[in-house]
């Protein structure tokens, strides 16, 4: 599905492989491999990467380039970051690299900031706000708006030197941190999100939600407020983990209490209004600038469900007549992004793909645990209500109420009842929906069919149907539907 794709992205603590195909909208990951070479921990310190780092970084290099050679990857892009730029040896070092046949690009800051803020604005269409990327040898800034990277900066605050930085208490590294930022000539915009990126503040997001008990798995897309964020980091930063996060490595326990500083200090100073994680980040901003400019303003919500639900012989333009045939019959559907409802749509679709003892288990899985882009947890949650209807359970899960509103709740419940009676009706047969219609007025909900569609106005379609008008609080119709 889609020309595999690959990015090799050597930075200040690891060097990785990152192998994608899938739609170029909404890339999948098929390889994710690392290595911690730590080649940014002496470049302060001496001026120059280690010869063990080295060896480990060149040594992995070799690896991925012959994978790369052996799966027939030829689209690939090498990027070195802060500790090869800041490095007295580090074009020795790049020159050893392309004797392994690869052709690495030395990213300026401004580069790494700016690319890492266009995989922030293609996880999220129209963000507005900073887009902030903790490496292991700096943290790039840069102001987002207008589906646009505007400012971009580069500050040594990676967390290979954050313990350092730390070391004379709370009040002496915010100085620090705020005269970097001064120094830099960042402006002073205050309020709006800041979305964040790296394993560190990543780590920090899988501990909050664990802390907060959080339905959800993901932390992509994961928010919370800036005062809630302080509370987390203050507590991380003093103390360290309060629980044991088994989903977190030991390496990713220890980064948390300089994340949660630097992310602390960085609250205080740039004064956002919430905290926004971001899987995406460099890498997939190296993929996003690289497509044309129609595709790159395309839905990835659409993209990425669309592509999933292929496995399970569902179409796209089904689920868009679907939609279009639903209409406007359910209230409140004007306040629901078409996207949303088109992925709601084609999810529910799928799951009828799958065995129905595991459907419901599968539904929930899918809306409120699958890696999708551009949708957050109220839509999630939204997705998963109009699954759960769609099979027949209008019983509410409780821990995700809170992600909706009253009226949302219930619009998701009737979405899936009305994507239940279209299928139930047609067997999702495109001409059956061009031959039939679903209507409502303020007494009833109407089918309409024609001499083609009354057929398949069985007792189950009945049924449905009533229980779908007893949700809307209309009566039941039939009528013929007359040629347009």
């Amino acid at each position: 599905m889609g020309v595999k794709r690959a990015i090799i992205d050597i930075g200040s603590n690891t060097v990785r492989l990152v192998i994608y195909n899938g739609p170029p909208r909404a890339p999948v990951v098929l390889l994710n491999e690392k290595v911690t070479a730590r080649l940014g921990r002496d470049v302060a310190d001496t001026g120059k990467l280690s010869n063990k780092a080295t060896r480990l970084a060149l040594d992995a290099l070799r690896r991925y380039a012959t994978l790369l050679d052996l799966g027939q990857v030829t689209d690939v892009q090498t990027v070195a970051t802060a500790a090869v730029r800041d490095a007295q040896n580090g074009q020795q070092f790049l020159r050893e690299i392309e004797r392994l046949g690869l052709s690495p690009q030395l990213l300026s800051g401004e580069d790494e900031a700016r690319l890492s803020a266009t995989g922030v604005l293609a996880a999220f269409p129209g963000a507005h706000g900073i887009a902030g990327d903790l490496g292991g040898g700096s943290l790039e800034l840069a102001r987002i708006a207008d589906n646009f990277c505007h400012e971009g900066i580069s500050l040594p605050l990676g967390s290979l030197r954050l313990a350092e930085l730390r070391a004379d208490g709370e009040a002496a590294f915010v100085a620090k941190v705020r005269a970097m930022l001064r120094q830099a000539k960042w402006p002073d915009v205050r309020g709006g999100n800041f979305y964040i990126v790296g394993g560190s503040w990543r780590a920090l997001a899988i501990y909050a939600m664990q802390l907060n008990a959080s339905p959800l798995d993901d932390p992509h897309d994961f928010e919370l407020t800036a005062k809630e964020a302080a509370k987390i980091c203050r507590a991380l930063a003093d103390d360290g983990p309060a629980f044991a996060v088994p989903r977190l490595s030991s390496a990713r326990i220890e980064s948390l209490p300089d994340a949660a500083a630097l992310l602390g200090a960085l609250l205080k100073v740039l004064r956002p209004d919430r905290i926004v994680f971001s899987s995406w980040g460099l890498r997939e901003g190296l993929l996003h600038a690289s497509l044309p400019l129609a595709e790159r303003a395309s839905d990835p919500m659409t993209a990425s469900v669309a592509a999933f639900v292929k496995r399970y012989d569902v179409e796209l333009e089904v689920a868009e007549a679907i939609v279009d045939w639903i209409g406007e019959t359910i209230p409140g559907s004007q306040a629901v992004e078409r996207e949303l409802r088109l992925a709601a749509t084609l999810l529910s679709l799928a799951s009828m793909r799958i065995e129905p003892n595991v459907r419901a288990h599968e539904s929930l899985d899918w809306a409120l645990r699958k890696r999708w882009i551009a949708i957050d947890a109220r839509g999630r949650a939204i997705v998963a209500f109009a699954m759960l209807a769609n099979i027949g359970q209008t019983d509410l899960v409780e821990d995700l109420k809170e992600f909706l509103t009253g009226d949302e709740l219930e619009w998701a419940v009737r979405w899936g009842l009305a994507v239940r009676v279209a299928r139930k009706l047609t067997n999702c047969s495109m001409l059956a929906l061009e031959r039939s219609a679903l209507r409502a007025d303020e007494d009833s909900l109407t089918l309409a069919l024609d001499d083609l569609t009354e057929p398949l106005f069985n007792a189950s379609v009945v049924k449905n149907h009533a229980r779908l008008a007893e949700r809307l609080g209309l009566e039941p119709g039939q009528a013929r539907l007359e040629p347009t």
